[in-house]
C-alpha cells in the first residue's frame, strides 16, 4: 500500500510519496527543490503569466504552487496515473480546481491546440526531447522553463553522450557548471530558431543537482539571439580563457594547445531588470538573487575560481574590491562559492592578488 504525508511549502500544502528520493517512488517527489519552486513562483508572479502547462507534473507540487500562490490556471499533465490520482487529491486538498491529464509528454503537446503562457518542463534526465513540441504551445512573449538533471554530460564527464543529445563538446574544467548551462541553453535555442521562433534566457541557475533555464519567447530576434552562439577556449597552462563566436582553432599565446567547448550560447543568461524586481519582493532567497543580479551586469561567459591562483588566495571580498579599483568589474558568482566573474584575465586578477597579498 502506498504511503503519503502531508508537506507544506511556501503557502501550500499537499501529498507526497513516503520513502526515500528516487526513480522508484510511486509518484516522485524531491524535497531539496522547494529552492527551484520558490523561484518559480516568485518568477511567475513578476512576469504576470496565468495559464500554466506543468508537463511533468508528478505530485504536483509546482503546479499546486503556481495555482495557489500566484493565481494560475494550471494543466497539470503525468504519464503515471498514480501520480494523476495524487494530483486531483492535492486540488481538493488546496480547493483548487484544474486540468489533469494522463497522457505521453509528447503525446499532449501534439494534440493541444491552446497554448499557455508558462510551460514547465522539468523530466528525470535530459529536457530535449520535448522542447521541439512544446515551442508551438508557447504564448507570445511567453515562458519556457527547462530543466537538465542529465548534469554530468552536459559538465564534461560523458562528452560524447553531450555530443549526441546536444549538439556541442562539453570542458571538464573548473568553470564547467556555467559551459553546461550555456550548452543546454544553445541546444533550446536552436530548436526554436528552426521553428522561426527566439527563445531569449531571462533568468538561470545551476543549483545542487541539475540546471535550470526560463526563456522568454518571441517571434523576432531570432537572428540576433542565434548570434549570440559561440566557443569558449581555455588553456590549461597559462589558465586563460575566452569566449569567440567562431571557431579559434590556435595555440594559446603561451604556446599551449587550446581545448574548447561549444557551440555555446556567450550571451547574458539573465534579465537584470527581472532579478532585481524579484530580489525587491523576495526574503528568503535574498542574497542568492544579489548575487545574480550582480553577475547578470558583467557579460562574461565564464568565471575564476580563487583557488586558480593558490593557497595563500585573500578573501573573495578583497580582490573583488581591488578589482572594481583596478578599473574592471567583477562580482560573486552563483555558480561557485569560490568563484569571480570579471573582465579581467587571469594574469590581470593574478597580479592583483599579488598586490594584495605583498
Amino acid at each position: 500500500m502506498v504511503k503519503f504525508e502531508v508537506v507544506t511549502e511556501g503557502k501550500t500544502k499537499f501529498y507526497v510519496s513516503k520513502g526515500k528520493i528516487s526513480k522508484k517512488l510511486p509518484v516522485f517527489y524531491n524535497p531539496a527543490k522547494e529552492f527551484d519552486r520558490d523561484l518559480s513562483v516568485l518568477l511567475v508572479k513578476e512576469t504576470g503569466k496565468k495559464t500554466v502547462l506543468d508537463l511533468l507534473a508528478a505530485s504536483g507540487a509546482r503546479g499546486l504552487r503556481l495555482a495557489k500562490e500566484a493565481k494560475c490556471k494550471v494543466h497539470f499533465n503525468d504519464i503515471n496515473s498514480e501520480a494523476v490520482k495524487l494530483i486531483k487529491r492535492n486540488l481538493k486538498l488546496n480547493k483548487l480546481r484544474a486540468t489533469v491529464t494522463n497522457e505521453r509528454a509528447d503525446r499532449l503537446l501534439t494534440c493541444l491546440e491552446k497554448k499557455f503562457s508558462f510551460i514547465d518542463i522539468d523530466p528525470f534526465g535530459s529536457p530535449i526531447n520535448y522542447i521541439y513540441q512544446a515551442i508551438p504551445k508557447i504564448e507570445k512573449n511567453g515562458i519556457l522553463a527547462v530543466t537538465a538533471t542529465d548534469t554530468a554530460p552536459l559538465y564534461g564527464v560523458y562528452p560524447k553522450t553531450c555530443l549526441r543529445k546536444y549538439g556541442s563538446c562539453p570542458l571538464h574544467v573548473n568553470f564547467g557548471h556555467e559551459i553546461a548551462i550555456r550548452i543546454l541553453a544553445k541546444a533550446v535555442i536552436e530548436i526554436a530558431a528552426k521553428q522561426n521562433i527566439c527563445l531569449i534566457p531571462i533568468f538561470s541557475h545551476a543549483t545542487m543537482h541539475y540546471y535550470r533555464i526560463y526563456f522568454q519567447a518571441s517571434r523576432s530576434h531570432v537572428e540576433k539571439v542565434i548570434d549570440k552562439i559561440g566557443f569558449i577556449y581555455y588553456c590549461r597552462k597559462c589558465k586563460n580563457r575566452f569566449a569567440t563566436k567562431f571557431e579559434h582553432r590556435e595555440k594559446c599565446s603561451c604556446g599551449n594547445k587550446l581545448e574548447f567547448a561549444g557551440p555555446l550560447y556567450i550571451g547574458n543568461l539573465w534579465n537584470t531588470e527581472l532579478i532585481e524586481k524579484m530580489n525587491n519582493n523576495e526574503l528568503k532567497h535574498k542574497h542568492f538573487l544579489e548575487t545574480i543580479a550582480e553577475e547578470s551586469k558583467i557579460e562574461v561567459p565564464y568565471y575564476f575560481e580563487t583557488d586558480e591562483f593558490g593557497s595563500a588566495e585573500p578573501r573573495i571580498e578583497e580582490i573583488i574590491k581591488k578589482l572594481k579599483s583596478e578599473g574592471f568589474n567583477a562580482s560573486r558568482t552563483h555558480f561557485s562559492g569560490k568563484g569571480i566573474r570579471t573582465n579581467a584575465n587571469f594574469e590581470q586578477i593574478k597580479k592583483i592578488i599579488e598586490k594584495i597579498i605583498s
